[in-house]
């Protein structure tokens, strides 16, 4: 039996697809491993994918801060965020030493959904409307004080479902004022 010019190419063949599919196979992984919130550094956005109550590591992923996705922000990296009743998100595994500490990635006119109570339920960017829970009015940056927000605009922590309110971070100080949308 003589050999055609297609069976002297097949192993070449076969192992041009083999690299390419080894090759897809480390891009797959490193784009997995890229929006892993374990890789996440300090101003690092992420968003939540959970569905409801309690958010955990593993139900976020890291984006870009500028899409909509992004409803949190990596304020620090510590092994516990301060007073977690003021509004941050602590993001750990059990056995990590190491915890995110996450605010809302938010701006003067943001609007978010809210699901279950703050600071724990998932949190989505919405577009401000009937679909959003509150908007964000005011941004003190370096200031960890609900007056910012006016004379008698409650802290979030102490009526957590009435508005208008005040989002306060302690460290680094950042206070957020949140009303109707």
């Amino acid at each position: 039996m003589t050999s055609t010019t297609s069976d002297r190419h097949r192993p070449v063949t076969r192992l041009a697809t083999g690299l390419a599919c080894a090759l897809l196979i480390v891009v797959a992984a490193g784009c997995a491993a890229e929006d892993d919130p374990s890789n996440a550094q300090i101003g690092s956005c992420l968003e939540a994918l959970g569905k409801g109550g309690k958010t955990v590591q593993n139900d976020f992923r890291i984006v870009a801060c500028t899409t909509s996705q992004a409803a949190y922000k990596v304020i620090k990296k510590a092994g516990s965020c301060d007073d977690s009743t003021n509004g941050y998100v602590q993001v750990g595994t059990r056995r990590s030493r190491s915890r995110l500490c996450l605010t809302l990635n938010a701006k003067k006119g943001d609007c978010f959904y809210q699901e279950v109570g703050f600071p724990t339920g998932k949190v989505s960017k919405v577009a401000c409307g009937s679909s959003a829970t509150y908007r964000v009015t005011k941004v003190s940056d370096g200031s960890a004080d609900a007056s910012v927000c006016g004379k008698d605009v409650p802290n979030w922590t102490k009526t957590p479902d009435e508005l208008p309110r005040a989002i306060v971070y302690r460290s680094p100080p950042l206070t957020l004022c949140a009303d109707r949308p």
